[in-house]
C-alpha cells in the first residue's frame, strides 16, 4: 500500500487503524490495517518503487500520514529479546500506545 491508496481508504472508511512499529534500535515501519471485500487486511506503507517506507523518528511518521489525511495512530514496540522468548511468534498488536497528532 502507497500513501496515495492510504489517504483513499482513510477517505472510504476502510482504513480501521495506523500502526507505527519500532523494533529496537531499528528504523519505524508504518503499518495499515483496512478491510477490503469484508476481510481485514494489514500491509506496510511503501513508496512508489516498492521499498517499505521507513522513519527515523515519530515525526516523520506522523508527516507522512497527516499527507494522507489521518490524525491517529499506535505505536507498537517490539523488544528484540521478546522473540527469543516466545515459543512460537509474539502478537505484538495486544500493546498499542495511541498516538493523536
Amino acid at each position: 500500500m502507497n500513501v496515495e491508496q492510504l489517504a483513499t481508504a482513510n477517505h472510504d472508511h476502510s482504513l480501521k487503524g495506523v500502526n507505527f512499529i519500532e523494533s529496537g534500535s531499528g528504523p519505524i515501519v508504518i503499518e495499515a490495517e483496512f478491510k477490503q471485500s469484508g476481510e481485514l487486511h494489514k500491509e506496510l506503507i511503501k513508496n512508489a518503487a516498492g521499498s517499505v517506507i521507513t522513519c527515523k523518528n515519530l515525526k516523520e511518521g506522523y508527516d507522512l500520514c497527516l499527507k494522507a489525511g489521518i490524525h491517529n495512530a499506535n505505536l507498537v514496540q517490539i523488544i528484540p529479546d521478546d522473540e527469543v522468548c516466545q515459543s512460537s511468534y509474539a502478537d505484538y498488536h495486544r500493546e498499542l500506545i495511541p498516538l493523536k497528532f
